[in-house]
Order: C-alpha cells, then structure tokens, then sequence
C-alpha cells in the first residue's frame, strides 16, 4: 500500500487534478455558449446534461465544491439537497436488504451505508448481539439435562484449551527466564523472548507460542511425537480459531483494497493486481486529457461544436438499485 500511493502521488493524482482543470474549462465553455448563441430546445437540453454531468463529478468526486453555483444554475434541484435525497433512498433500501439477508432489525439512521466495511463490521456486531440476547433468554429458562451436559462438556474443553496454553507458557518461561542466565547478551536474547512469550500468552496466541518454542528449540520430532491425542486436540481447535481470525482479518483487508480501487465484490486482489490497475488508471487518465483539450480546442469554433451537438445523444439512465458508485483508484 505505501508503494502504491507513492507511485498514485507521483504519477496519477497531478493528472486527476489536470483533468478537472479541463473539466472546470469545459463547463465554463458550455456555460457561455449557452448564454450568448442560439440553440434549438434539443440542443439547449444537451447542453444542460453536459454541464450538469461535469459539475456533478468535479463535485462528488475532486472536491470542487464551487461548481455548485452552475450545477444549481442549471438543474431544478439543489444539489446537497439531492445528495441527501439520494442517500436517503440508498439507505433505505440497503436497510431492507439486510434486514431480510440477515433477519435483523435495523434502527432508522444507525449505519452508515457509504461505507460498505464499516456495515459489514457494524453487521457482524449487532448480529452477535443479538445471539447475545437470544443466548441470555436461553440461559433465563430452566435448562434441560441435556443442555447443561453439553454446558460442562464445552466449559471442560475451554479449561482444557487454556491449561494447553499456560503448559507451553510455563516451559517457555522456564527455559528463557533472563535472572538464570549469567551470560550478557545471552541474558538480552531471552529477555527479548520473554517479552514475545508473555504478549503472545496475554493473545492466548498459541502458534506464536509455538514457534517460540521452535526459536528455542523445546519442539523436537520427539517431543511432536509424544504429544498426547487430547492435548493435540486442543493444539488444533486453538489454532483453528486462530485461522478463522485471520481469515475474517484478510477478508475485511481485501474488502478496503476492492472498495478503493473500485472492484468487484468477488475479484481476486493481489498486489500485483493492484498495480496492473493503477498503471492502467495512469494510461486512461492521460488519454483521457489529452481527448479534452482537443475538444476544448474544437469546440471553440461555434459552428464545429453545433455540428457535434447535432450528433450527441444523452445516454438512457436505467436505474439499477443493486449499483454502487465506484470511488475513482484514490490511495490516499
């Protein structure tokens, strides 16, 4: 990632601004031919959805908040009002998505649906909330046999997994404890160690316990072989939660690289992807500008610009409720 925004610093972030320069040239340009020339109401209606587009994107997308002046000037609404109309609407129905996804009932204004991880993260706490309740009402009644036998089953194992990990910690602690060691910078190494040792068993990390123990050679093929079957039960079900830990880490990771450059729910993201990207984003942005300053340069002639008028058609807008507008490649 620090790779990344210094090259879209270096390279990409002067040709974003660059553009929006042309942009801003390009509605003042249409401005002014709207008001000093004569146009048909077709062309007028053109005009109007040309500038209104370029004032929207310099708006919502390189922060030029003073285009809001000709974006008002020619639109029936107000802008800011109907950004929070739109986000109004967007809320809404992401509200009710979720809540029939995940049969969860949501309050008015209690997330913030712009940005997709923090729903996610707000998701997963208040359905495990609400296992909470559900759990505590459980609890609340009175409880079968059964189900108290699988309480003392799953509260043993809990004990087990824990007194698996003090045993590491406890050889650990006996093989690096620094006051043993006359040695100096014998002393400094397992000092070293120890702090590792004691912020792993404060994680109840047990493969960082697991490869201290490897550091320093405690773990042999012997040791591995002699290990107990309960005890390597344990072993698996501690580092199993730990996979799944991780595994949700990466996921919410990937999540923020897709959202900021702009992909797919679904596409792989490598950081090579990542950098085929950006250089594709830089090559665009270049063709892009140089496409703008020709027409900036082309539409200074009245009758060239009418005679592109003439061909233009406004694209069809079809409203597609499961769209999100994509932030431009933005690594900052």
């Amino acid at each position: 990632m620090p790779q990344l925004q210094q090259e879209a610093a270096a390279k990409l972030y002067p040709l974003q601004k660059i553009y929006s320069e042309h942009q801003a040239k390009m509605a003042a340009l249409l401005d002014n031919h709207y008001t000093t020339e004569k146009f048909s109401r077709n062309q007028q209606d053109k005009i109007k959805y040309l500038i209104l587009e370029i004032c929207e994107e310099l708006i919502s997308m390189h922060g030029r908040h003073d285009m809001k002046i000709l974006y008002n000037q020619y639109s029936e609404d107000d802008f800011d009002a109907q950004v929070q109309q739109d986000a109004a609407m967007q809320s809404d129905f992401m509200k009710s998505m979720f809540e029939q996804a995940f049969d969860v009932t949501l309050d008015d204004n209690e997330f913030d649906f712009s940005d997709p991880i923090k729903i996610a993260e707000q998701m997963a706490d208040k359905i495990t909330d609400q296992q909470r309740q559900a759990e505590e009402q459980r609890n609340s009644r009175k409880k079968s046999a059964k189900l108290q036998a699988k309480e003392a089953r799953e509260q043993k194992e809990q004990a087990d997994i824990s007194k698996s990990i003090q045993a590491v910690y406890r050889q650990l602690v006996a093989a690096l404890h620094p006051d043993r060691e006359p040695d100096p910078v014998e002393r400094e190494r397992k000092t070293e160690l120890m702090q590792k040792v004691t912020v792993a068993y404060g994680k109840r990390d047990l493969l960082q316990l697991l490869e201290l123990q490897l550091s320093v050679e405690q773990i042999d093929q012997n040791n591995i072989n002699n290990i107990a079957e309960d005890r390597l039960k344990h072993f698996n079900r501690i580092l199993q939660n730990q996979l799944n830990e991780i595994t949700e880490e990466i996921m919410f990771a990937e999540m923020g690289f897709r959202n900021t450059a702009g992909l797919s729910p679904y596409e792989p993201v490598t950081p090579k992807r990542l950098q085929t990207l950006l250089k594709q984003d830089i090559r665009n942005m270049r063709e892009i500008i140089s496409k703008i300053q020709h027409d900036l340069r082309t539409f200074q002639d009245i009758k060239k610009f009418k005679l592109w008028l003439k061909d233009y058609q406004i694209p069809v807008d079809d409203f597609d409720p499961f769209s999100m507008d994509m932030s431009p490649f933005d690594f900052r």
